[in-house]
């Protein structure tokens, strides 16, 4: 079906609500998803292929709501495919639902693999420092390491980059868009007063975000570089350290990283700890909180301290 193009293209203030409305309903069938996993194969299994069930519930609601998602007739938007002016093809709409939902997945779990590589391969240098590796090991860790710099980039940089050219002109507000050219346009016409206003404002603060952050890594990388030389094993000895009592949001996506918080100190989870009940906690926190009163904090169901689950690898 090929579109007139008398209807307008959807504007940044549309396509934003609509993907928020998407997250909203996305987040609901998780949940339920979550809960139906839960009852068959139990609570730990549920936390421990918490990401696997997310994910094959992504793909139940974008393949279930087809051509247009719930977010996108809430808010009067349809796709197009850009060079053809018509409903995007099965395949492109697959291919993008491939890069929106299964390709961050694969990534996150690479980087998080490569992420524990480097924490114990710091662990072991710094134990036996001084002694010769083979070229093999060596060769891994530069692969390592470069991946692991490319990721940085493409999370401060790039992404940055990308969602500043959406608010400038309103086109594809997710890579997955962009990689498949798929548009959205409105299903009406606009009359005279309904016309969107840009966000371009917001694209300009984005520019000058980068740009300062582009600046403070150049004067970092200049300081370290002169005084690296001496500094460099004590600041290995120091991130191994750190990384012992602190946990990293390396190879998390924003709402992973959300999910991961403890909801009493509202940081990301040291130590993670479930209750009877299934909600998450920091070890620390949830005891504390238990011995003073015995009742989860979210669904105030008691609960006992003897029955509290330390979560490992999570």
């Amino acid at each position: 079906m090929k579109f007139d193009l008398n209807f307008p293209y959807a504007a940044q203030p549309d396509i934003i609500r609509a993907n928020q409305k998407d997250v909203y309903y996305q987040k609901l069938l998780e949940q339920q998803v979550s809960n139906v996993f839960r009852l068959f194969f139990g609570t730990r299994r549920q936390h421990l292929y918490q990401k696997e069930v997310n994910l094959i519930s992504d793909l139940f609601y974008f393949f279930l709501t087809g051509t247009q998602t719930l977010g996108e007739e809430y808010c009067d938007i349809m796709q197009i495919s850009e060079s053809t002016k018509e409903e995007p093809s099965i395949g492109r709409r697959c291919t993008s639902i491939f890069f929106h939902v299964i390709f961050p997945y694969l990534y996150s779990q690479r980087i998080a693999k490569l992420q524990r590589n480097m924490r114990s391969t710091l662990k072991i240098n710094s134990k036996f420092r001084g002694q010769s590796s083979s070229e093999h090991v060596q060769l891994r860790e530069s692969v390592n390491n470069l991946i692991i710099k490319i990721h940085s980039f493409l999370r401060n940089h790039i992404h940055p980059m990308h969602l500043a050219i959406f608010y400038f002109y309103g086109v594809y507000y997710n890579l997955s868009k962009r990689a498949t050219g798929i548009r959205y346009i409105f299903t009406k016409q606009l009359g005279p007063g309904e016309q969107r206003i840009g966000y371009e404002i917001l694209g300009l603060l984005l520019i000058i975000q980068i740009m300062i952050q582009a600046y403070l890594h150049k004067k970092e990388r200049i300081k370290g570089s002169i005084f690296g030389g001496d500094n460099r094993e004590y600041e290995d000895e120091a991130n191994i350290d750190e990384e012992k009592n602190l946990p990293s949001t390396m190879g998390l996506t924003p709402q992973e990283a959300v999910t991961r918080k403890c909801t009493l100190c509202l940081s990301l989870r040291k130590n993670t700890t479930a209750t009877s009940c299934g909600h998450l906690f920091c070890w620390s926190c949830i005891v504390e909180w238990c011995r003073n009163k015995p009742e989860c904090p979210l669904c105030r169901q008691h609960v006992n301290l003897s029955h509290l689950l330390p979560i490992y690898n999570y």
